[in-house]
């Protein structure tokens, strides 16, 4: 009997948890939790942009691809122009301008500004300009947002041989839902003969 004993002084001296102690690890864990869950519709937002970002730069460089692919033999008294049979980086029924070789050396287009880093940023807060911009839905995309695609090229001449010896091509593409701290996707680049 006098082990019995043991065992019973041993449990009579064995403590749990009081309810205070309680209280404080469950609003810990509340606290904890409360801070994970805030995560998770700021990382849902953040995949969004990044989405739109993304697919705004693919956009992008498949229209500076396009006009760059243009050639450069176009005489001097006619405006050089594209279009898109697939409506994707022309539309349909319209006729994009390459620049204007009776302005060399000219931004033609859609405005550019100046970048902090010293680089063309195509302005999105000026009005489209005409033959050098559109809109643009993505048919994946399941919100139908459009895309604001705009483009400025300097065209450069040969004044002795009258002929268009490069282009500085500028594009932007913006899609409303795109970060506000980013700016617009612009890419730049030059074709020469």
């Amino acid at each position: 009997m006098k082990s019995i004993g043991k065992f019973a002084s041993a449990y009579n001296h064995q403590h749990g948890f009081t309810l205070v102690e309680m209280l404080i690890a469950t609003v810990i864990l509340l606290v904890g939790l409360v801070a994970v869950a805030q995560l998770v519709p700021v990382s849902v937002m953040m995949n969004s942009h990044n989405r739109n970002d993304g697919t705004a730069l693919v956009f992008a460089q498949r229209e500076l691809e396009t006009i760059r692919e243009q050639t450069l033999s176009v005489p001097l008294t006619s405006l050089p122009t594209f279009s898109d049979p697939f409506g994707v980086t022309c539309p349909f029924g319209n006729t994009c301008n390459l620049g204007n070789p009776t302005l060399p050396n000219t931004i033609v287009g859609s405005p550019v500004v100046i970048g902090a880093a010293g680089s063309p940023i195509i302005d999105f807060s000026a009005a489209p300009v005409t033959g050098y911009s559109f809109k643009y839905t993505d048919p994946n995309d399941p919100f139908s947002a459009p895309y604001d695609v705009r483009w400025a090229v300097v065209t450069f001449t040969n004044a002795a041989t009258k002929i268009i010896t490069g282009r500085r091509i500028i594009v932007g593409v913006f899609r409303p839902g795109m970060q506000t701290q980013t700016l617009p996707i612009t890419l730049d680049t030059m074709v020469e003969r």
